[in-house]
């Protein structure tokens, strides 16, 4: 069985792969530009695990997937921290693209096989944003927002079908989404936080496990794993 992870290559994305990987699944993992670290993601779980690993650099094709698709994660996605009268039109189509789009296109091209398997998980990385509203991170903000409303609308759409769909509203999360902050930033941000702390990408991998294992969820829940966001 096998589960389709976007933006793998690191942070959330790799911390999902080597999960899933541990705990039985083969994968199917994308990137946009980084297939070397992919390609050595991928050696490290075939060596650990001994799953199969499918890379794809861009995006999928129905030729890349296998049949038995259980899991989609749907991580792969930009941010830009900047005033909104600042930001460029081909700026704010690229995060729309990567945010929206791209999660459009696997999301049609996945859920086909899981519709006919009449089984399967999409699960789409949200953010706290996305509920709330950033300053400064309005495009990202209204990308995550539109993300939530889609995967409502996807599951009463499959909601006797078969395909589950939820998101994760994520906090502040340690990855290199945050590198725009300096050192000083960072640890004034991170006093605001519940335990003084970002959480880890492992530990957001091990959340989101386990909710999807036992099934702590209902279909089109916007489930939200915050640390102090406000």
């Amino acid at each position: 069985m096998f589960a389709v992870i976007t933006g793998a290559s690191r942070g959330i994305g790799k911390a999902l792969a080597y999960k899933f990987a541990h705990n039985g699944y083969d994968l199917v993992l994308t990137c946009e530009k980084n297939i070397k670290l992919l390609n050595d993601i991928k050696n490290d779980i075939v060596t650990k695990y001994s799953r199969k690993v499918i890379l794809k650099q861009g995006l999928l094709e129905e030729c890349d997937l296998p049949n038995d698709i259980y899991i989609l994660i749907n991580n792969a996605g930009k941010c830009d921290y900047n005033l909104f009268q600042d930001i460029s039109y081909d700026r704010y189509k690229e995060i729309v693209y990567s945010n929206i789009d791209y999660t459009f296109l696997t999301t049609k091209l996945v859920c086909k096989k899981m519709l006919k398997a009449k089984q399967g998980v999409i699960i789409n990385i949200s953010s706290m944003w996305g509920i709330l509203g950033a300053s400064m991170e309005s495009i990202y903000s209204m990308t995550k927002g539109a993300i939530n409303t889609l995967t409502k609308s996807l599951a009463k759409e499959f909601n006797y079908l078969g395909v589950d769909v939820i998101a994760f509203a994520l906090g502040a999360v340690d990855t290199d989404m945050n590198n725009y902050l300096s050192e000083e930033e960072k640890n004034e941000f991170v006093k605001t936080l519940d335990n003084d702390r970002m959480l880890s990408a492992y530990e957001i991998a091990e959340k989101i496990y386990d909710i999807v294992l036992d099934k702590k969820y209902a279909t089109g829940e916007i489930i939200e794993i915050n640390n102090g966001l406000v």
